[in-house]
């Protein structure tokens, strides 16, 4: 079960990091300065886009992302599951620096591990202007790419959910 409290709570082991905790504080303010602009700072997490949960705590999920190679993605907006938490964490894989393209996947902690979400785009550090306008977002790769990746390094996760052509027609 899902749960709504986005505090980190003391006896956890699975704090929200820094970088998180800031993105939650100024995104917000800067989604309110943006929006009546045609701009956004925040959206919602695309239900289409959910990759699994990962019975892992927080820091060891964020540790398993590093050994994967990917990184922290503070620049990216800040997602809003449909129940109403707050992504606990935004990462990015690219081939390179300079790559046209990266898998991003954001996290939301549960009861019992982490929920995954996943998909591929433009990288904003070569195509800035796609990136955002979400040109050639692909969903069903980056998730098939993630749930493939989980599986290589045989990371264990579960599917509570599958895809349902509503979710998809939503994007």
């Amino acid at each position: 079960m899902a749960t709504t409290s986005d505090e980190p709570v003391s006896d956890r082991t699975d704090a929200i990091d820094l970088t998180t905790r800031v993105r939650r504080r100024l995104l917000p303010v800067l989604h309110r300065v943006k929006e009546p602009l045609g701009g956004y700072a925040v959206c919602r997490q695309h239900p289409a886009e959910y990759v699994g949960i990962v019975e892992r705590d927080l820091s060891a999920v964020r540790s398993t992302l590093e050994e994967m190679g990917f990184e922290p993605e503070p620049i990216a907006s800040l997602k809003v599951h449909d129940d109403g938490r707050l992504s606990a964490g935004s990462w990015v894989r690219r081939e390179s620096a300079l790559a046209q393209r990266q898998l991003h996947v954001a996290l939301f902690r549960t009861d019992d591990g982490v929920e995954v979400f996943a998909h591929r785009e433009y990288s904003w550090l070569r195509h800035p202007y796609k990136h955002y306008t979400q040109e050639g977002w692909d969903t069903a790769g980056g998730v098939e790419r993630m749930r493939s990746l989980l599986s290589e390094h045989g990371i264990p996760f579960r599917i509570e959910r599958e895809e349902t052509a509503d979710d998809e027609d939503e994007r």
